[in-house]
């Protein structure tokens, strides 16, 4: 399945189209932050019966083990970092595990090189807001200033794929330079926490 078929998939699917992966990790030791109110279990606003979503659990130090679930019921755990440039936040996610089992979230396979995806996150809460990288935009970039950045073109995603191969320092100086509207990033799509399971009624006082 290529990228632009992924495009057309429904609620959170939509995020794969953009999962462009990096050799090098997108932050420093220093530049790791954590935040108690990112853990927790979220899913796409617009879809309210489905199992589809983001959990993040405290994972090693200051980072989280996410698990995503996707609609086709395939899953996928992540080690995830949040961290910041200037006043900005991002997600740096790293598969714990790559395998090509059959039920393997599609976010794994994007990855296997292996990869660190990149996740803008402008706001914590009420909603979680995340982006990914628009790839029709960075292919172009890249196409007319290949020095821009350094990477390899490579069958990623069957016919065509990027990967990103510039060191950290150069690619949060890129990162940096083109957070613009109709750039680096999509528009975010928003996250809000599942609500808990109602709890079992309440047995009606004896008589």
């Amino acid at each position: 399945m290529t990228v632009r078929k992924y495009v057309a998939l429904a609620g959170m699917a939509v995020f794969l189209s953009a999962c462009i992966p990096s050799v090098n990790p997108f932050y420093t030791e220093k530049d790791i932050v954590f935040e108690e109110r990112l853990l927790g279990d979220w899913r796409a606003k617009e879809e309210n019966d489905d199992p589809q979503g983001w959990k993040f659990e405290k994972g090693e130090e200051k980072s989280y083990k996410l698990t995503v679930r996707e609609k086709t019921g395939k899953e996928g755990e992540f080690e995830a970092h949040l961290f910041k440039l200037k006043q900005e936040q991002f997600l740096d996610l790293v598969p714990s595990e790559c395998r090509f089992d059959t039920n393997q979230a599609d976010m794994i396979s994007f990855a296997i090189f292996p990869g660190h995806l990149l996740v803008r996150v402008s706001q914590l809460e009420p909603e979680l807001k995340l982006a990914f990288f628009d790839f029709d935009w960075l292919e172009k970039f890249l196409g007319k200033n290949p020095k821009a950045l350094a990477h390899r073109r490579e069958g990623i995603h069957q016919d065509k794929g990027i990967l990103l191969t510039a060191d950290t320092r150069d690619l949060q100086q890129f990162v940096l330079q083109h957070l613009g509207k109709d750039e680096l990033f999509k528009e975010p799509t928003e996250l809000i926490r599942k609500s808990p399971k109602a709890s079992a009624a309440t047995p009606p006082p004896a008589k």
